[in-house]
C-alpha cells in the first residue's frame, strides 16, 4: 500500500510541475542589436528619458554659458549634447571647433576666465600641449574644443546620435 500511495505522489508532484511550466510566460524572444526593432526601442527609451528630464537645470545653464563663451573668442559649430539619461559620466557636451591651436588655446582661456569670475573652476583640463583637442571637465558639463579635421575624426555627434543636440550661434 504504501508503494502504491508513493507512486501516487510522485506522479501528482510531476504533474502539477509540468502544469507550472505551462502556466509560465513565455520567454521573450531575443532582440539583435542594429535592427528596425531594436533602434524602435532605443527610440521609445531615449523619448521615455528627455520627458522624465526636467527642462532647465543648471548643468543646462553652465553648458549655454560656456557656449555664449566660446562665440565670444569666434569658436564655430557651437553644439550642445544632453546626455541626461545616456550617460552617467556627465549630464552635458559643448562641442565646439577653433580653427588653429592659437585659437583653441585662447577659447579655454575665455572659457576659463569667464567662469572664474562666478566661482566656478574646471575639475580637469587635457589637451592643452597640442591643443588639437582641448578637454575641460566641470562635472555636469564637459566641453571639447576641436580643430576642424580632429572632431570630423573623432565625430561625437554621431558618436552620441541618440543625444539631443542644441546648435548655438551668435
Amino acid at each position: 500500500m504504501d508503494k502504491i500511495a508513493s507512486k501516487t505522489r510522485r506522479k501528482a508532484s510531476s504533474a502539477s510541475a509540468s502544469n507550472a511550466s505551462r502556466n509560465k510566460p513565455a520567454a521573450r524572444p531575443r532582440i539583435k542589436p542594429g535592427t528596425v526593432k531594436a533602434k524602435s526601442l532605443t527610440r521609445r527609451a531615449t523619448t521615455a528619458a528627455r520627458a522624465k528630464a526636467p527642462a532647465a537645470s543648471p548643468g543646462q545653464h553652465l553648458a549655454r554659458e560656456i557656449a555664449r563663451l566660446t562665440l565670444n573668442k569666434k569658436a564655430f559649430d557651437v553644439v550642445i549634447l544632453d546626455l541626461r539619461g545616456l550617460s552617467t559620466a556627465t549630464d552635458f557636451f559643448v562641442i565646439a571647433s577653433g580653427a588653429t591651436d592659437i585659437q583653441i588655446r585662447a577659447i579655454r582661456r575665455a572659457v576659463e576666465e569667464g567662469l572664474q569670475s562666478k566661482g566656478i573652476r574646471a575639475m580637469h583640463i587635457e589637451g592643452e600641449k597640442n591643443a588639437t583637442w582641448l578637454l575641460m571637465d566641470y562635472s555636469d558639463v564637459v566641453v571639447h574644443i576641436m580643430q576642424p579635421r580632429v572632431r570630423d575624426y573623432y565625430n561625437l555627434e554621431a558618436l552620441w546620435g541618440d543625444a539631443p543636440q542644441e546648435e548655438v550661434k551668435d
